[in-house]
C-alpha cells in the first residue's frame, strides 16, 4: 500500500511521494506505522465489524492518523430517541454513528472515561472502514458473527480433547482383578515415612538393571491405549472450522486440505484468495487516498510540500494517487510467469498490470533495469571485460562479446 502519484506533475508528484513515505513511519498518534495501522484496520474489518479512523492533528498542525476500536463508539445507558442538545439535536444516533434525516452518517460518538468527555466526531474528519451486509447498515458486522455457535463448540471440545489427553498421559498402567479395587492386604497400604525409607515387604523390589512385580491370582496388567482425539472428533473439529471459513468468506480449502488438491484445483483456490485479498485492498485504497490528501494538503499548509500546479489542478494534485497492491499467491511461479509473458505477447495484458501484481511500478522497474545496466557498463570500463562476463544481454541467447567503448 505505497502511494504512487498519477497526476500530470511528476516532479511534484517525486517529492510528494517522498514526503508520503517519511510520514508513513510515524502517521498515528500512538507511533505506529502506515503498515502497522492497515494490519490492525483490516483485522478490526474482519474480527469486531468496523473500525473508526479519526484525521487529526498535532498542536503545531502535522498531520495524524487515529484508530478508535469499536467499543469505544457508541452510546450510554441504552439512550433512544434523537439527540436533543449538541450541534446534532433532533437526529438520530445508531451505536454511535449520528445519521441524517437521509441516512447517512454526519458524525461518530467517540466515549471518553465519564459522559462529560464524550466527543461527536464530524464524518470529515473520521473514516468507518467496514463491510457492508444491507442496505441502511449503520455499523459493522464480525465475519466471525455466523460462525460464533461453531467457534465456541470448538473451543470447548478443544479443551475436553486436551483435558482427557493429559488425564490419559498420567497413566501408564491399569490393573484388573476380580474385585475391581485395591487388595486391602497388599502390604504397600501400611507403608509408612520410615517404610518408605527402608522398604520391606513391599511388592516391587528394585533389581540391577530392571525391576520385578509380583501379581496376585487373577490380576492382570494392560498398557493403557489412548484413542483421543479420535477420528470422529478430528472430522468434527474440521467441519467447524470450514464453517467459520465459509462464514469469512475465505476459501475452506486454502485453509484446511490444500495438501490434498491437485495443481489446477490448487491454482482455482489460490485465484479466489487473491480475489479476497484484491477486493480488501480495492477497498481500503478508497480510504487510503483520501488520508493520504489530508496528510498532502496539511504538508501544503505547513510548507513541507509546495503547492500543485500541474495540468489537472482542478482535480486536486493531493488525490492523485493510487496504492501498489500485494503480491499474487501463485502455485507456480514459473507457470504465472509463462502466463504473463504470453499474456504480454499477445497484448492482453500491460507490463504495468504484471509488475503490479509483484508490488512494483513501471517506473520503479525500468529505474532498476537502467541502474543495472549502468553499474554492468561502469564495471566493463573498470576491469575491459566484455559484456557477455556479466550476463546475457537478451532473451534470444548469448550476443557477440561487447567490449567498452575507448
Amino acid at each position: 500500500m505505497r502511494p504512487i502519484f498519477t497526476g500530470a506533475d511528476k516532479e511534484w508528484g517525486k517529492l510528494a511521494e517522498a514526503w508520503l513515505n517519511d510520514w508513513m513511519q510515524i502517521c498515528y498518534v500512538d507511533g505506529s506505522s502506515w503498515w502497522d495501522g492497515l494490519f490492525l484496520e483490516s483485522v478490526g474489518i474482519d474480527r469486531d465489524g468496523d473500525m473508526l479512523t479519526i484525521l487529526t492533528t498535532t498542536a503545531t498542525g502535522f498531520p495524524q492518523l487515529q484508530q478508535v476500536p469499536w467499543h469505544q463508539m457508541g452510546v450510554r445507558d441504552l439512550m433512544t430517541g434523537p439527540l436533543t442538545e449538541g450541534p446534532y439535536a433532533g437526529l438520530e444516533m445508531v451505536n454511535g454513528v449520528i445519521l441524517s434525516r437521509l441516512g447517512r452518517a454526519v458524525a461518530y460518538r467517540v466515549l471518553g472515561k465519564t459522559s462529560e468527555q464524550d466527543r461527536d466526531i464530524p464524518s470529515t474528519s473520521a473514516q468507518l472502514t467496514r463491510d457492508p451486509r444491507e442496505v441502511g447498515q449503520a455499523r459493522g458486522i464480525s465475519a466471525l458473527a455466523p460462525a460464533i455457535l461453531d467457534l465456541r463448540c470448538l473451543a470447548t471440545l478443544g479443551n475436553d480433547i486436551r483435558v482427557a489427553s493429559q488425564m490419559a498421559a498420567k497413566i501408564g498402567l491399569v490393573v484388573t482383578n476380580q474385585t475391581g479395587i485395591a487388595d486391602v492386604s497388599d502390604p504397600a497400604y501400611a507403608l509408612s515415612e520410615q517404610a518408605a525409607i527402608n522398604p520391606t515387604g513391599i511388592r516391587m523390589e528394585q533389581m540391577q538393571g530392571g525391576t520385578i512385580q509380583y501379581f496376585q491370582p487373577g490380576e492382570n496388567v494392560t498398557q493403557l491405549k489412548s484413542e483421543i482425539p479420535s477420528e470422529a472428533q478430528d472430522r468434527l473439529q474440521e467441519r467447524l472450522i470450514k464453517q467459520a471459513c465459509l462464514a469469512m468468506g475465505w476459501p475452506v480449502e486454502y485453509v484446511w486440505g490444500l495438501d490434498k488438491m491437485g495443481g489446477a484445483s490448487a491454482r482455482i483456490v489460490l485465484e479466489q484468495v487473491n480475489r479476497v485479498t484484491s477486493d480488501r485492498h480495492q477497498y481500503l485504497s478508497q480510504a487510503c487516498k483520501r488520508r493520504c490528501a489530508f496528510a498532502v494538503a496539511r504538508a501544503v499548509e505547513l510548507g513541507l510540500l509546495p503547492a500543485y500546479k500541474g495540468a489537472d489542478k482542478d482535480k486536486g494534485g493531493a488525490y492523485q494517487f493510487r496504492f501498489t497492491s500485494p503480491p499474487r499467491l501463485t502455485a507456480d511461479s514459473g507457470y504465472a510467469s509463462r502466463d504473463a509473458i504470453e499474456g504480454y505477447r499477445a497484448g492482453m495484458r500491460s507490463m504495468s498490470e504484471i509488475l503490479g501484481e509483484g508490488g512494483l511500478t513501471i517506473d520503479e522497474h525500468l529505474d532498476a533495469i537502467e541502474q543495472d545496466e549502468l553499474n554492468i557498463r561502469a564495471r566493463m570500463e573498470r576491469s575491459n571485460l566484455p559484456r557477455s562476463v556479466f550476463g546475457i544481454l537478451t532473451p534470444n541467447g548469448q550476443p557477440p562479446d561487447m567490449l567498452p567503448t575507448p
